[in-house]
């Protein structure tokens, strides 16, 4: 276990070291595997440990790979400088929602360090309004400082982390399982080295999966609600808490969502047309629907009817265990599978371990091979080795589902 730690680690510090990841794919692909290899190999030999010195091995080792990636300059995506941008816009008076930032009008807000950075300077904002307030909150403690963002965002993925421990904890299972979450290289590279918003989500689902676990469905639908309005698909969960007040938990889930964006300025402010051309002009990594039919509204209708089915099957049990089918399905027939929307799956995956799903968070890295070759594109060995994993267990699945025919034709025979 030590070992696999310390090789987590030193993975993380090469990592941190490379000024500009975009520049040197075959650096990140290489690094990112052998992190993922260390990772594997402890959480293998610690998922069914309990004792406080492995927790204490566990946290110390998450701990020191998070630093390590906190000083690094997010290069693969640089969703937090538009964080900042946006932050700046609000703080000099002008709506965020109402100019791109390639635009004339804020002209005068530009500089070196954080427009050059922007990805799509030409597309407005597309963050909710709660989210935009966390970035002014942010600005307003540190202004213009990337570091400050991403430490923010870190502080909150520690929350998760917490969260988690008490609810492994709350399930009585082994703490030896927060492996799994704390060490996974996807999570420590988007969150720590990155900076992306997606903390925020980890904190508001791990926490309402607690509360869930504690018989407490109408504090986990605030906790979902607050979710939703930093990003959307949290409000995927809502559907999996028990029966128990079914109305009031949802009563409290709309009131949290609809006060939450009056406090933000009305409905208004919600960037829907920003949010639409975001899903249906960016094309990275597509979903399974948009991969054969290169249609977003499909892929939207196919997620939708996927939460319905995985809603609507008996099965007992809190948020918690019953959330990885729900959650993987809404990643992998999303219109987009960036990396980073897969980290959401993380700290699930600890209560209910699935190899092929945590084999997944390790190959949708190779996503980044999409900077491998002008002009950027991810090659199709890359695509193979990214739903590798998936595709072995849906085939193991279908195997056993038609395992009956051969005992079937063999009775025919006899017969």
């Amino acid at each position: 276990m030590i070992g696999a730690g310390l090789a987590l680690g030193a993975a993380c510090w090469g990592l941190a070291r490379v000024s500009n990841l975009v520049l040197a794919p075959r650096t990140f692909l290489v690094l990112f595997t052998l992190a993922w290899l260390a990772y594997a190999c402890g959480a293998l030999v610690t998922a069914q440990l309990r004792g406080p010195v492995t927790v204490v091995v566990i946290l110390t080792v998450g701990v020191l790979s998070r630093m390590l990636l906190l000083s690094a300059a997010p290069s693969l995506s640089t969703d937090a400088y538009r964080y900042v941008w946006d932050a700046r816009v609000s703080s000099a008076g002008i709506d965020p929602y109402t100019y791109p930032a390639a635009a004339f009008e804020v002209a005068g807000l530009r500089d070196t360090s954080i427009y050059p950075r922007l990805n799509h300077p030409t597309w407005r904002t597309v963050y909710p309004p709660v989210a935009q307030a966390f970035f002014r909150a942010v600005y307003r403690l540190a202004p213009d400082n990337v570091f400050a963002m991403k430490l923010a965002l870190g502080l909150a993925e520690l929350i998760a982390l917490a969260a988690l421990a008490l609810l492994l904890r709350t399930l009585d299972m082994p703490l030896g399982r927060l492996t799994i979450y704390a060490w996974n290289p996807l999570l420590l590279v988007e969150i720590w080295g990155s900076g992306h918003l997606d903390a925020l989500v980890l904190a508001t689902v791990t926490a309402a999966a607690l509360a869930s676990a504690r018989r407490r469905d109408g504090v986990a639908a605030i906790l979902l609600g607050i979710g939703t309005l930093v990003k959307l698909y949290p409000a995927a969960l809502l559907l999996l808490l028990p029966g128990r007040r079914r109305v009031s938990v949802y009563a409290l889930f709309g009131a949290v969502v609809v006060a939450g964006t009056i406090a933000a300025g009305g409905f208004a402010r919600w960037p829907i047309t920003p949010m639409w051309r975001y899903v249906s002009g960016e094309y990275f990594n597509p979903g399974l629907v948009r991969t054969f039919v290169n249609e977003p509204l499909l892929a939207l209708a196919a997620t939708a009817a996927w939460m319905v089915v995985v809603a609507s099957r008996a099965h007992a049990g809190s948020l918690a265990v019953r959330a990885v089918p729900m959650v993987a399905g809404v990643i992998v027939l999303g219109a987009n599978v960036f990396p980073w929307y897969v980290v959401w799956l993380v700290p699930f995956l600890a209560v209910t371990p699935s190899v092929p799903l945590i084999a997944f968070t390790g190959t949708v890295g190779f996503a980044y091979s999409f900077f491998l070759s002008e002009p950027w594109t991810i090659p199709v060995w890359a695509r193979l080795v990214e739903v590798a994993p998936l595709a072995i267990a849906g085939a193991v699945k279908l195997r056993g589902a038609f395992g009956w025919l051969p005992k079937v034709r063999a009775r025919a025979r006899a017969g």
